[in-house]
């Protein structure tokens, strides 16, 4: 099971990606015809949407869905669930030039694992990286009692529009798919060597911490001080 203790919230801090969007809609439904439209949602007896069916035929057991844990794969660093590959097997198209669309994807997401009301209650940011986007959900966007970070998503695509991959980081980082995975990968493979792995968590949080120094965008420098005369 998923421990939301991994997050040591001290890379979300750090924002500076000025082309993100914020959303934070939340109506199924409506999530299922924009990002979906191929899809379609078969209620049960009581008129409650229960399955989410794709055009070739297959099928999303809707409550089934809402009590998945996410779960590692033989990627290190990441979580996976059958919901996110559901959704990456749909191929699903995002503008290159809107940042919502991303955020909106995750939503799809939140909303059919987790329920709508969850989505309410978060704001959602996506900006750009290197093979797609970065989704970050903000848990306290009314100033709520403190809740742990979550790590963001990465939706990875093929093409610059369709999304082929979801997953989720098993740590909070907000920069690039490639420099968190090159380092998540090397702790680990070092720390398993060193001692089965026992100081992964602590070291590779460390290990991020310095990547993002290095990596997040920088304050822009201070003018020069005009010469006196």
């Amino acid at each position: 099971m998923k421990t939301l203790a991994l997050v040591a919230a001290i890379f979300l801090p750090f924002q500076f990606h000025c082309a993100a969007g914020t959303t934070n809609a939340a109506d199924l439904r409506q999530l299922v015809q924009q990002y979906l439209p191929g899809c379609t949602l078969k209620p049960d007896g009581a008129a409650q949407p229960r399955t989410l069916v794709s055009a070739s035929g297959e099928t999303l057991d809707l409550l089934a869905a809402a009590r998945e844990n996410a779960e590692p794969r033989k990627v290190t660093g990441y979580w996976f669930t059958p919901n996110m590959a559901f959704l990456s097997r749909r191929r699903i198209e995002v503008d290159a030039g809107a940042t919502n669309g991303a955020a909106g994807v995750v939503q799809l997401l939140h909303a059919i694992s987790r329920g709508t009301n969850f989505v309410k209650q978060n704001s959602y940011r996506a900006f750009p990286v290197e093979g797609g986007w970065l989704v970050e959900v903000d848990r306290n966007p009314t100033n709520q009692p403190a809740l742990p970070a979550m790590p963001p998503y990465e939706l990875l695509s093929d093409d610059g529009r369709h999304i082929v991959q979801i997953r989720e980081r098993s740590f909070p980082y907000s920069g690039s798919p490639r420099v968190y995975g090159n380092t998540v990968r090397s702790v680990y493979e070092r720390e398993m060597k060193v001692n089965g792995g026992a100081n992964y968590q602590a070291t590779v949080e460390k290990e991020l911490a310095k990547a993002w120094e290095t990596e997040k965008p920088q304050p822009p420098a201070k003018p020069a001080a005009a010469p006196k005369k």
